[in-house]
């Protein structure tokens, strides 16, 4: 079986249930969910919330496991928690892509790790796509924004994070507001790319949006409402045709769902203000456009 420790928002789960449920499918095993991160708040961390029961993903969640989640606190004794080939623990040792992770076998696999690169699980992409469908309507909104895409001819999904970007002390130094500069690229891209488009825009600060970034006038400015207005904004993402992402990985996820090949995603090429020691060449699509 495959045990993968879900931590953080929405974009970075869909990231860590995509590595682990890629492992279930070539070790032919069952997936379980460690979700103990939930039961605290950290100092350090944006309060979140598990999103991933909005969809039709096939996982257990560990803490509904009595038995599994003894054997899984058992491996703590072992060295490094492993014992080949009956356990084996995983913990992501550096940000780019690790093929040994893609390579593993054992009886039990444990994943500790944010795998933020579609090379986790590019071999079962189209699996992953079908199941990540939603089971429920997360949003009173949702419906109309869908139906408002649909009828648009070139809908282009435009996702501005600002918020604790800006506002929170640690990730403000570590990500960053990417910057004006850079959405104004962007859509200057889009206008001379593509024909007609009609941009839908999601952000956590719409007020800045609509005064400092010149959009044409029949944009819309999505609000979803609600607890899981962040599922419905992610999803209505990935239902336009081309994107303009932040360095974020909700509108990572946004844009890879999108399953038309001859997308437009449009990415900054500087994902990280501050991490010199990262190494951010396997975290991007080769297809999408960094500007």
């Amino acid at each position: 079986m495959i045990i993968s420790r879900i931590t953080s928002g929405l974009g970075n789960q869909l990231f860590q249930y995509a590595a682990a449920r890629h492992l279930s499918l070539k070790n032919k095993t069952t997936l379980y969910l460690d979700l103990s991160y939930y039961d605290y708040t950290y100092d350090t961390d944006t309060p979140r919330a598990f999103k991933l029961g909005h969809f039709a993903a096939p996982f257990h969640i560990l803490q509904d496991s009595p038995l599994i989640q003894y054997v899984s606190k058992a491996t703590k004794v072992l060295p490094n928690r492993s014992l080949r080939p009956f356990f084996l623990f995983l913990k992501e040792k550096h940000f780019h892509f690790d093929k040994h992770i893609v390579q593993a076998r054992a009886s039990f696999i444990t994943l500790d790790g944010f795998w933020q690169s579609e090379e986790y699980f590019r071999e079962s992409a189209d699996v992953i796509r079908r199941e990540l469908t939603l089971t429920s309507t997360p949003s009173p909104e949702f419906n109309s924004y869908q139906e408002s895409i649909s009828m648009a001819s070139m809908p282009v999904s435009v996702h501005i994070r600002r918020g604790d970007y800006v506002n929170h002390p640690e990730f403000s130094q570590t990500f960053g507001f990417v910057g004006v500069d850079y959405y104004q690229q962007a859509l200057d891209q889009i206008l001379g790319q593509v024909k007609n488009p009609r941009f839908y825009v999601f952000s956590d600060d719409q007020a800045w949006v609509q005064e400092n970034l010149p959009l044409p006038d029949n944009t819309v400015f999505v609000r979803n409402s609600g607890p899981d207005g962040d599922v419905a904004d992610l999803v209505l993402m990935s239902r336009c045709r081309h994107h303009i992402i932040a360095n974020s990985s909700f509108s990572w996820w946004g844009a890879w769902l999108n399953p038309n090949p001859d997308k437009l995603v449009i990415t900054p090429k500087r994902w990280y203000r501050k991490q010199p020691t990262w190494n951010t060449k396997d975290l991007v699509p080769s297809t999408w456009l960094a500007l």
